[in-house]
């Protein structure tokens, strides 16, 4: 399977364009450039999980622990586009949650209902309220949908910080202090599939409020970058390949507790280590896209597909993982089994993605004008 990455490769290059010597591409960093990006780190979010699944990982090993790298991405594009749109409109939080929420909640929704019907339908029962409590996401059914919880509460908690305080000091006084709460509870909690528990929920989510920073700082920042390109592009590379090799090692030598550690105790000492050195791998890889991406703009229909459908097929690829790993049938072949995964993941979110405009689009014209 290592055709994977020349074909990721070419995926990812084909149509790409170079700035011309000595000049930047001037949306590097706007929301229609990023659509392309987020299509290709989705797809590989896709083979990070599946290659977790596989007998013989083999080549694909090198995905089993690159989630914390792409999800990265989606934590800081997220921070810094809402504070970019915070800055250039007025009246930003007047529809803030129905803008947001709305486009979250109802692929979020759609996913959990049939991720409990395909259960229902291959036997197993629910009461209302269990039911319920996993359509809602009080209990994951899908456990690959808790990045939606997550960034919904970073949301809520930018509209109250920006809306009621006007401080710069004081705003990111109280992010970084509930991002230090946050991430203190998700250790508390220990590892497991359910809410807040297992690194995942907290590992890159300190790229949420460095793209706040960054959103604030655009300006200054983008000047920095240009003036500073050739040193700090020839040192990314080196420095996040040597902070994300000592953060594999450190988490492999110093594993994230799996019970409720005591707060002083040495495990939950050791968490704050391996999360200094995961932060520091996650903030050089979005450094690095970010200086690569003012350079080359890597853009063509396949990835700005895969960017459009990558909020339903992030939601509903586990449960072609879990259907084709015993739930209803058992594919032996890693190759088959990988192929099955992705085309039916990509053509489920096409479908998804598809319904869900359409449904949008006729509320939207029903509303009275």
């Amino acid at each position: 399977m290592i055709a994977i990455y020349p074909l990721l490769a070419v995926l990812l290059l084909w149509g790409a364009k170079l700035a011309p010597r000595g000049e930047f591409h001037r949306d590097f960093s706007s929301v229609k450039s990023d659509l392309p990006l987020r299509g290709f780190f989705m797809l590989v979010i896709v083979l990070h999980h599946v290659s977790q699944q596989l007998n013989h990982p083999g080549s694909m090993r090198l995905f089993m622990g690159v989630g914390i790298l792409c999800v990265s991405t989606f934590f800081y594009q997220s921070g810094y586009g809402l504070t970019k749109q915070f800055h250039a409109k007025d009246d930003y939080f007047h529809h803030f949650f129905r803008h947001r929420f709305l486009k979250l909640a109802p692929p979020f929704l759609l996913c959990n209902l049939i991720f409990l019907l395909t259960d229902i339908g291959l036997g197993a029962s629910y009461t209302p309220g269990y039911f319920l409590k996993c359509l809602v996401g009080v209990v994951l059914i899908n456990t690959h949908a808790w990045f939606i919880l997550t960034i919904s509460l970073f949301y809520a908690v930018f509209y109250l910080v920006f809306r009621l305080f006007e401080r710069p000091a004081v705003r990111y006084g109280l992010l970084t202090v509930f991002w230090l709460s946050y991430t203190a509870f998700c250790l508390y909690r220990g590892s497991g599939l359910q809410l807040f528990e297992g690194a995942w929920w907290f590992n890159s989510s300190s790229l949420f409020f460095l793209g706040i920073w960054a959103g604030d700082h655009d300006r200054a920042l983008t000047v920095f970058l240009k003036k500073n390109y050739r040193p700090l592009t020839l040192l990314s590379v080196p420095v996040f390949l040597l902070f994300y090799g000592f953060s594999v090692y450190v988490t492999n030598a110093f594993p994230y507790p799996a019970n409720d550690p005591a707060p002083l105790s040495v495990s939950a000492l050791t968490s704050w280590f391996d999360l200094l050195w995961q932060t520091l791998a996650v903030v050089s890889f979005c450094l690095m896209v970010t200086l690569f991406s003012m350079k080359l703009k890597c853009s063509n229909a396949a990835l700005r597909f895969l960017g459009s459908i990558s909020l339903e097929l992030y939601l509903i690829h586990g449960l072609f993982i879990h259907l084709f790993k015993g739930q209803l049938i058992t594919i032996k072949s890693d190759v088959l089994f990988v192929a099955a995964v992705l085309s039916c993941s990509l053509l489920a979110a096409s479908l998804l993605y598809g319904l869900l405009r359409r449904c949008a689009s006729a509320l939207e014209k029903a509303q009275p004008q």
